[in-house]
């Protein structure tokens, strides 16, 4: 009988899942709203609930699922299956969650890393196939990565290596949510780009037609600059060079370091297409090194935003398949 996996993705306002065969073909996906206002307990009936629905969508039985993996965020304890704490789901906070899963469904469980699990999905289904190397960078609220070599995730020796969005782009730059200065996250996430263009208008009272968009809805946020940019605004267009140039810098550091055959761009940022990729390009090109012309390409997801949870499908297979 045909074996499958689950792959459950966790994320502070949703929680998704796909059903993979050992061919990884996808059989089926669905999406529930995250109870985080109901702690642990709540999340993890819903994550077991969830995946009970995906089974009977299919008409299989646990006896026909290899095993469950989970994407999520962190910082983790890999080895034990522990949440050490997430920012947005309250109440996790050393929390077995992997061993709390797999106690409801009855069925193994593995714990990763949620753009760990996205640079595997991104490598065995999207870009990566038939390539060795790989970095997968998710933009978004903040940024994570994943990195491949020679066909393996990298995780360090603590568990937490590949965190790319903690490199320092900006020594003694601006402070980062996570303690540091002058972090990628801090200078090219979705969430500081508009926070730096919002910045510059309230405090600074510069000039730019994001004053109204920050008038009538109360915020901005990085679609309001890129359709800003788009129309000619040169402080809209002044924040996302800003943004390209230190994400730029992050993948000539990341070419330096581990000679990807490729960057991969996921997450929500990314819905700006060229918009993105061009001047990101432009800027790679200008401060990638002289000794040779660059050979890593830096493109764009092919999963889109379901790279999560089929990376969390991949993380069971390659744990449970014999």
């Amino acid at each position: 009988m045909a074996k499958a996996c689950i792959g459950i993705d966790l994320g502070g306002t949703f929680i998704k899942f796909a059903l993979l065969d050992e061919q990884l073909s996808i059989q089926a996906q669905l999406q529930a709203p995250t109870p985080a206002d109901g702690g642990p307990d709540a999340v993890i009936e819903a994550m077991a609930a969830g995946a009970k629905q995906l089974l009977e969508q299919q008409g299989m039985s646990t006896d026909q699922v290899l095993g469950v993996g989970i994407g999520s965020p962190g910082p983790l304890d890999l080895e034990n299956g522990i949440v050490i704490g997430t920012p947005n789901i309250p109440g996790f906070q050393n929390l077995p969650i992997r061993d709390r899963l797999s106690q409801a469904l009855d069925l193994p469980a593995e714990l990763e890393n949620d753009a760990n699990a996205a640079a595997l999905g991104e490598f065995l289904l999207g870009r990566g196939k038939h390539l060795q190397n790989m970095v997968l960078l998710t933009l978004g609220t903040g940024i994570g990565s994943g990195i491949v070599v020679e066909g393996r995730l990298i995780h360090g020796a603590h568990g937490i290596g590949a965190e790319c969005g903690h490199m320092i782009v900006q020594p003694g730059g601006e402070l980062c949510g996570c303690g540091q200065r002058g972090c990628l996250e801090r200078y090219a996430s979705a969430t500081y780009l508009a926070q730096h263009a919002r910045r510059l208008v309230e405090v600074d009272h510069r000039p730019s037609s994001l004053a109204e968009v920050l008038r009538k809805n109360g915020d901005i946020d990085a679609r309001d600059i890129q359709a800003a940019r788009r129309a000619g605004d040169p402080l809209a267009e002044e924040v996302w060079d800003r943004a390209t140039l230190y994400l730029a810098i992050g993948c000539v550091s990341l070419c330096r370091v581990f000679d990807p055959d490729l960057i991969v761009l996921s997450g929500g940022l990314t819905n700006a297409g060229s918009d993105l990729t061009q001047p990101l390009m432009q800027h790679f090109r200008r401060q990638h090194w002289t000794l040779a012309e660059p050979r890593t390409d830096i493109v764009l997801s092919a999963l889109g935003n379901d790279v999560g949870v089929i990376g969390a499908a991949c993380v069971a297979l390659q744990k449970f398949r014999k």
